[in-house]
Protein backbone atom coordinates (compact mmCIF):
# COMPACT_ATOMS: atom_id res chain seq x y z
CA UNK A 1 0.00 0.00 0.00
CA UNK A 2 0.95 3.63 -1.09
CA UNK A 3 0.66 6.34 1.34
CA UNK A 4 -0.96 9.94 -0.65
CA UNK A 5 -0.71 12.99 1.24
CA UNK A 6 -3.28 15.73 0.99
CA UNK A 7 -6.32 13.03 -0.27
CA UNK A 8 -10.04 14.58 0.12
CA UNK A 9 -10.55 12.45 3.52
CA UNK A 10 -7.61 11.81 5.40
CA UNK A 11 -6.33 11.07 8.75
CA UNK A 12 -3.49 12.34 10.94
CA UNK A 13 -0.74 9.78 10.91
CA UNK A 14 3.10 10.32 12.51
CA UNK A 15 5.53 9.89 9.36
CA UNK A 16 9.42 10.70 10.43
CA UNK A 17 8.55 12.33 12.89
CA UNK A 18 6.08 15.00 11.35
CA UNK A 19 2.33 15.14 11.83
CA UNK A 20 0.58 14.67 8.20
CA UNK A 21 -3.04 14.30 6.58
CA UNK A 22 -2.68 10.44 5.28
CA UNK A 23 -5.61 8.99 3.06
CA UNK A 24 -8.31 6.67 4.48
CA UNK A 25 -8.32 4.36 1.68
CA UNK A 26 -5.02 3.50 0.83
CA UNK A 27 -3.59 3.22 -2.81
CA UNK A 28 -3.79 -0.50 -3.81
CA UNK A 29 -6.95 -0.76 -1.57
CA UNK A 30 -9.15 -3.69 -3.42
CA UNK A 31 -13.00 -3.61 -2.93
CA UNK A 32 -16.13 -5.63 -4.85
CA UNK A 33 -18.94 -3.01 -6.00
CA UNK A 34 -21.86 -4.18 -8.28
CA UNK A 35 -22.83 -0.72 -10.44
CA UNK A 36 -26.36 -0.09 -10.68
CA UNK A 37 -26.86 -1.65 -14.00
CA UNK A 38 -24.31 -4.37 -13.57
CA UNK A 39 -25.24 -8.27 -13.76
CA UNK A 40 -22.55 -9.29 -10.86
CA UNK A 41 -20.35 -7.13 -8.71
CA UNK A 42 -17.19 -6.63 -9.74
CA UNK A 43 -13.55 -6.65 -7.48
CA UNK A 44 -11.61 -3.06 -7.88
CA UNK A 45 -8.26 -1.62 -6.74
CA UNK A 46 -7.75 2.13 -5.96
CA UNK A 47 -4.87 3.38 -8.44
CA UNK A 48 -4.68 7.51 -7.77
CA UNK A 49 -6.85 9.86 -6.10
CA UNK A 50 -7.50 12.75 -8.86
CA UNK A 51 -6.63 16.35 -8.08
CA UNK A 52 -9.36 18.87 -8.96
CA UNK A 53 -9.00 20.75 -12.54
CA UNK A 54 -10.39 24.11 -12.33
CA UNK A 55 -10.45 25.84 -15.62
CA UNK A 56 -11.48 29.02 -17.24
CA UNK A 57 -13.41 30.22 -20.26
CA UNK A 58 -11.96 31.89 -22.74
CA UNK A 59 -14.48 34.42 -24.64
CA UNK A 60 -12.33 34.56 -28.12
CA UNK A 61 -11.91 31.72 -28.83
CA UNK A 62 -14.65 30.13 -27.04
CA UNK A 63 -13.22 27.24 -25.03
CA UNK A 64 -12.29 26.02 -21.60
CA UNK A 65 -8.59 26.52 -20.47
CA UNK A 66 -6.83 24.87 -18.06
CA UNK A 67 -5.54 27.37 -14.91
CA UNK A 68 -5.46 25.37 -11.89
CA UNK A 69 -5.06 22.36 -9.80
CA UNK A 70 -6.19 22.36 -5.98
CA UNK A 71 -5.42 19.40 -4.07
CA UNK A 72 -8.32 16.86 -2.54
CA UNK A 73 -10.29 15.80 -4.87
CA UNK A 74 -13.16 13.28 -4.57
CA UNK A 75 -12.59 10.87 -7.53
CA UNK A 76 -10.50 7.56 -7.67
CA UNK A 77 -8.51 6.44 -10.80
CA UNK A 78 -9.81 2.41 -9.98
CA UNK A 79 -8.90 -0.98 -12.18
CA UNK A 80 -11.35 -2.89 -13.15
CA UNK A 81 -9.53 -6.44 -11.98
CA UNK A 82 -11.06 -8.48 -14.25
CA UNK A 83 -10.78 -6.86 -17.40
CA UNK A 84 -7.71 -4.04 -16.53
CA UNK A 85 -10.05 -1.18 -17.72
CA UNK A 86 -9.83 2.20 -15.68
CA UNK A 87 -12.44 4.73 -14.08
CA UNK A 88 -13.23 7.07 -12.01
CA UNK A 89 -14.70 6.23 -9.24
CA UNK A 90 -16.73 8.58 -6.36
CA UNK A 91 -14.75 8.52 -2.57
CA UNK A 92 -18.01 7.86 -0.70
CA UNK A 93 -18.67 4.82 -2.44
CA UNK A 94 -15.44 3.45 -1.83
CA UNK A 95 -15.98 4.15 1.97
CA UNK A 96 -19.17 2.31 1.90
CA UNK A 97 -17.42 -0.73 -0.07
CA UNK A 98 -14.74 -0.80 2.09
CA UNK A 99 -16.93 -0.84 5.10
CA UNK A 100 -18.58 -3.92 4.23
Amino acid sequence: MLRQYAPPRFRYAEIRGRVLPVGTVPIGSIYRYQAPRAARPRTYMVMAWMPRAYSRINQQARTADFSYLARGGHLALVRDLSNGRLALMADHIIRSRLDD
